[in-house]
């Protein structure tokens, strides 16, 4: 894939809109466990076969990722804004004698130009919630990817609109009433960033259109944001909070397998690049 007019432009719209919020939790390694621990294993598991060079676009875990991926011998591009993260996850590097294995750059993603096919694979594991148009995100990493490349995404997601959309569409009345609500909305200041949120179903459509999406999950109702709050509390109680986030969590994925992965607050995405899936960049 090349670059073209379209998606220079596209890219030219995104911009960081927003800190780590809840994922926050993340930097502590007891709340990453409890929350995102099979995840992470099955994402190392997907990198062990046919990866040597990945891209890993931001530090959120404290580079527990990035790291982990060096120690498995493949070689690491770290792409992170935050410098002092960056000389943390560098250090940890040298002491765990992986540093010969990883590259960072101290940059927005978006910022940043890689070579076309350069990459075997790219792990967003937090980033992408933080970014106004994630998909577009997304489109740029696709094209680094060589082909057969695989891509990591996990992101913030609020449900589909899909059933509101159709009713607006067949009804007059619902779409003067939902124009209304809009309106109305637009003066909240939570219940604007709340609806800023990627669609989960929009998302995966877009992702769709130039990868080929292997595997999804759906994770979390109120988990994530008991790890926030569990996060910032002292000592002894942040541990009983990160047990408890655990079985929260446990709980909550044997909802999501039925109709409530509808409601699920995040949304992971494995995907593959294959040749002919480049809609996004023909212009």
């Amino acid at each position: 894939m090349v670059r073209t007019v379209r998606s220079i432009e596209e890219e030219a719209r995104v911009r960081r809109v927003s800190g780590v919020g809840f994922d926050g939790c993340l930097s502590e390694p007891e709340f990453r466990e409890a929350l995102e621990g099979r995840t992470i294993q099955a994402l190392l598991e997907w990198a062990s076969e046919g990866v040597r060079r990945v891209l890993v676009v931001g530090l959120e875990d404290r580079g527990n990722i990035a790291l982990a991926l060096a120690n498995a011998n493949l070689f690491v591009t770290v792409v992170e804004p935050d410098e002092s993260l960056i000389d943390r996850v560098s250090k940890r590097a040298d002491e765990e004698n992986c540093s010969i294995r990883m590259n960072f750059y101290s940059s927005d993603y978006m910022k940043r130009e890689f070579s076309a096919s350069g990459f075997d694979m790219a792990v967003f594991f937090s980033a992408l919630s933080q970014y106004n148009e994630p998909d577009v995100v997304v489109k740029k990493a696709t094209r680094e990817l060589r082909a057969g490349g695989k891509l990591f995404a996990r992101l913030r997601v609020r449900p589909s609109l899909g059933l509101v959309s159709r009713a607006r569409s067949r009804f007059p009345v619902a779409d003067r009433l939902f124009r209304r609500a809009g309106d109305i909305a637009s003066g909240v200041p939570w219940l604007g960033r709340y609806l800023a949120i990627p669609d989960a179903r929009a998302f995966l459509e877009a992702v769709g259109d130039v990868l080929k999406v292997e595997k999804v999950q759906h994770e979390h109702l109120v988990a994530a944001g008991l790890g926030w709050f569990g996060a910032n509390l002292p000592g002894g109680a942040r541990s009983l909070a990160a047990r408890a986030v655990g079985t929260v969590s446990q709980v909550e994925a044997l909802a999501i397998r039925g109709p409530g992965r509808n409601l699920a607050s995040h949304l992971v995405v494995f995907a593959t690049k294959e040749l002919g899936l480049g809609k996004a960049f023909r212009v």
